[in-house]
């Protein structure tokens, strides 16, 4: 995966709040919709929590309360700074399910989906493929459930490099998410 680095000249990490809302929204949205659905009960227009944030050097955990408690996810957004490739971005969040961690990386549009995204921690760990999940107005989604030895190499590493491929082309886009802050921010998932 290292041979693509070249790809990339200047990115510039950046909070993507509204990306997140729009996210964490969705979590709440279950109980709030039940409530509206009950008869009696006059109907009040929906109201979207702001969620709650805290960074962590380059990470940024969001909170919001619902229904069964506060649930937090964290987020890193990379963006290109190159006149040929304006607007290329990547997303990483990671966030708990149960006793599970779960990586999602979010990318542009036009991906090759069949190969999915690979990732390796500090180019010298252990290669994790993810397949996409699904894609959206923003982009594709792809995800993977973290064992406990990939959360101790993140929590250990000094970059997570990712590589996904524009469909009809050969050479990956390559984006190295930075792991500073991934330990403090990974503490406060819930």
């Amino acid at each position: 995966m290292h041979t693509a680095i070249q790809c990339v000249r200047r990115v510039r990490r950046g909070p993507s709040i509204a990306l997140l809302a729009l996210l964490l929204a969705g979590l709440a949205a279950p109980a709030t919709a039940q409530q509206m659905e009950q008869p009696g009960q006059p109907q009040q227009p929906m109201q979207q929590q702001e969620p709650e944030t805290t960074v962590y050097q380059d990470w940024e955990v969001a909170c919001i309360d619902t229904q069964n408690g506060e649930r937090c996810q964290m987020q890193q957004t990379l963006e290109i700074q190159d006149e040929q490739a304006q607007g290329l971005f990547l997303q990483a969040t990671v966030r708990r399910e149960g006793d599970q961690h779960v990586i999602e990386v979010l990318v542009p549009l036009g991906v090759d989906l069949r190969p999915g995204i690979r990732m390796q921690v500090d180019d010298a760990g252990e290669e994790m493929d993810a397949g996409y999940v699904t894609c959206v107005q923003q982009g594709c989604v792809a995800g993977r459930e973290l064992s406990d030895a990939q959360m101790s190499a993140l929590r250990g590493g000094q970059a997570l490099t990712v590589a996904f491929r524009a469909l009809h082309q050969e050479q990956p886009f390559v984006f190295d998410v930075s792991l500073m802050g991934f330990t403090d921010a990974s503490n406060e998932l819930r």
